[in-house]
């Protein structure tokens, strides 16, 4: 009777050492590493925000999450999203063509595939000429080597999209066509410009803005007169993300969204935001870059908008989809569904009231 008491009380005892052992199991935070791409630019100056905040962090304490944040830098969207597509990062801010082109080249191969949560901005890009290139319109640049980000960016997209517009040629060196297209990154190609191996370069803020302060060429086009409204920088997560951690990819839209309207409310802590983290990406001094974003922000010569409602870029970004597959950058057509979870921002936004 005594040995079956207790086989009985170490039973109890097993049992609540495996009842508390998995109480503390659950109560502990979960470890995660999320891994964010962005560009030097003052477009995704919401991901400068939420970064320089400590909002995310924080507020996945409230999910039982204990984050690790991973920010990694790249020149331009499609050495970014080939990253993605090689499973380096999580979430990104970056251009939607971009997002096109990795989705059409990944769509069924296993690949992590972006999906597009929010609008980060639109408009935003300007071409600029040398300062002693007599630019008269689009016929004037005729036999013009123009510099840009690769084929597959925003920029590649519509600057090669308006050039056929007007009835121009375009191809590589060497290929005597009306206009020479060459790729590179920011830097590059306002140093391309400042050398004049290239006569113009079509590139996003603040690129235009610094060739201009520092005398190195002048805007002429700006990419909202060759497609007006178009979207430009989109939050894109990747669906195994989002399928794995649904709570957090809410939580990064809602401080998107918070971000969005930070900007509006508190343009000048904006700008210093802004100001000290391109100061290092850029490599120039704070003070310059300072004045740099404030004409990007304040005078907004490239007509810079941030919403972040996706369902209003939608046919936006088609349009890149429809000139990417006419360019044979991506072999099949993609539809809403395929670049978009536009359920994940509805609940999100839901949420929120």
């Amino acid at each position: 009777m005594a040995s079956a008491k207790l086989i009985v009380a170490l039973l109890v005892i097993v049992v609540a050492g495996i009842g508390g052992y998995a109480w503390y199991l659950q109560s502990q935070p979960k470890v995660l590493t999320i891994r964010i791409g962005y560009q030097p630019s003052t477009h995704q100056v919401a991901e400068f925000i939420i970064s320089a905040k400590g909002w995310l962090v924080e507020e996945a304490k409230k999910l039982g999450y204990e984050l690790k944040i991973e920010e990694h830098l790249y020149p331009s969207g499609p050495p970014e999203m080939e990253a993605f597509m090689a499973g380096r990062l999580d979430v990104v801010y970056v251009g939607a063509a971009p997002v096109v082109n990795e989705v059409g080249q990944a769509k069924g191969k296993g690949a992590p595939l972006a999906k597009i949560v929010a609008s980060t901005n639109t408009q935003g890009s300007a071409l600029v000429v040398r300062k002693d290139f007599n630019y008269t319109g689009p016929e004037s640049l005729k036999g013009a080597v123009i510099g840009t980000f690769p084929p597959g960016s925003i920029q590649d997209a519509i600057l090669k999209d308006w050039l056929t517009s007007n009835g121009l040629t375009f191809g590589a060196p060497g290929e005597g066509k009306d206009v020479t297209i060459i790729a590179g990154g920011p830097s590059e190609l306002v140093e391309a410009l400042e050398a004049g191996t290239a006569d113009a370069i079509f590139v996003p803020s603040p690129a235009p803005e610094i060739c201009e302060l520092r005398g190195i060429g002048k805007s002429v086009v700006n990419s909202y007169e060759m497609m007006p409204g178009h979207a430009c920088c989109v939050l894109a997560i990747s669906d195994k993300f989002i399928k794995e951690h649904r709570e957090l990819a809410k939580l990064i839209v809602k401080l998107h969204i918070k971000a969005q309207k930070f900007i509006k409310e508190n343009l000048d802590e904006t700008i210093e935001i802004a100001a000290q983290r391109l100061s290092k990406d850029w490599g120039y001094d704070l003070s310059f870059t300072r004045t740099v974003v404030e004409k990007a922000y304040k005078e907004n010569p490239t007509a810079l908008e941030f919403p972040w409602d996706p369902h209003e870029i939608v046919d936006s970004v088609l349009k890149y989809a429809e000139i990417q597959y006419k360019l044979k950058y991506i072999p099949i057509q993609l539809t809403c569904d395929d670049l978009f979870d536009l359920d994940l921002y509805d609940e999100a936004v839901a949420e929120m009231k």
